[in-house]
């Protein structure tokens, strides 16, 4: 999907983007724990999800709701360093099109002004 760096929605796309990055890891870890034997209903320590602390698990964040520190699990962060790639490609291709933008403007500005230089040349033969 092509995003234009001034697009009200960008942020909206890598937002979306980002989120099926994780819904896809996450169905990853929850099948790969199915194969070693846990059950989907255990978190990646081994302790039952209840109350607060599935929807805790599932945002990246503790159950008082502080964003969960670097005893995280390999695969959280691993998760975190897939979606640091990700928003860092994003960045990237971002001000690559804002700088391939701008030299276009600066290349018609420049052609319009040597053309409109050459007509005034021409003229005063």
């Amino acid at each position: 999907m092509h995003i234009h760096p001034s697009s009200p929605n960008s942020s909206q796309s890598e937002d979306d983007a980002a989120t099926k990055i994780q819904a896809g890891f996450r169905g990853y870890r929850v099948r790969q724990q199915m194969r070693k034997g846990g059950s989907a209903g255990t978190m990646a320590n081994g302790g039952p999800m209840s109350g607060s602390a599935s929807g805790a698990a599932v945002s990246g964040r503790n159950a008082t709701g502080a964003v969960a520190g670097s005893s995280g699990t390999v695969e959280d962060k691993s998760a975190t360093k897939i979606q640091a790639n990700v928003r860092g490609f994003l960045v990237r291709k971002k001000q690559k099109m804002a700088s391939d933008a701008a030299t276009k403007i600066q290349a018609s500005f420049r052609g319009f002004k040597t053309r409109k230089e050459l007509k005034s040349i021409k003229k005063d033969k």
